[in-house]
């Protein structure tokens, strides 16, 4: 169908300015070794602390998909210390070495903020039909003919830190912030892209892979 050229430059410019009015993914660098090798680690266990199971191991899969996608080697922790919310230093320790991972990357969700907003339905008044009283609402009130709309925002602040798995060194911590999504699951996909990301532009990971 043919669009005027007018009309296409308004509708790309309507699409841009509700673009830009979605919050971003915020990373704050909270800590970088300099004294690190210049080198990128090639096979990554996976670590998620999140205080629920189908959480875990939801976001500890996601972050291991965005590796393997960029050609990084990548073991999801469950599938070693089994499904649990608690784990020592110990277990982590001896599940990187019995994968061989040259590197930890543990994310841990800080934080978690819900709001609910609900917009209130549409009401529309009764219409009289002849005499019949009952054709009101009952004391002349309006009838809700719709449900209440309730939309959910949830930001979730997730720090993600990177060891040295041969001598348990920490290298590289951030803090990553995602705004106002309408499920956990967006949350969680558009964490593990931005921690991902991030080991990427900071040449964390190898790039020959990537």
């Amino acid at each position: 169908m043919y669009m005027p050229r007018a009309i296409r430059r308004i509708t790309l410019l309507t699409f841009v300015v509700i673009a830009a009015c979605v919050p971003q993914t915020e990373v704050i660098k909270l800590y970088d070794d300099s004294a690190r090798l210049d080198k990128g680690y090639e096979r990554l266990l996976v670590i998620a602390v999140v205080g629920d199971t189908g959480m875990r191991r939801r976001l500890e899969e996601l972050i291991t998909t965005n590796l393997e996608s960029a050609g990084i080697s990548a073991i999801a922790g469950y599938t070693e210390t089994g499904l649990k919310t608690d784990m020592l230093q110990e277990e982590i320790d001896a599940a990187a070495s019995k994968v061989n991972a040259d590197a930890i990357l543990i994310t841990h969700i800080a934080s978690v903020d819900t709001r609910l907003h609900v917009e209130p339905p549409e009401s529309i008044l009764a219409e009289c039909r002849g005499d019949d009283s009952m054709a009101y609402s009952l004391y002349g009130q309006p009838e809700l003919k719709e449900s209440p709309t309730v939309k959910v925002a949830h930001t979730v602040v997730a720090i993600t830190n990177l060891y040295d798995a041969s001598n348990g060194n920490r290298l590289w911590t951030i803090q990553s912030t995602c705004f106002e999504k309408a499920s956990m699951d967006e949350v969680l996909q558009e964490e593990a892209r931005s921690v991902v990301r991030q080991l990427q532009i900071d040449r964390l990971v190898s790039q020959e892979a990537a």
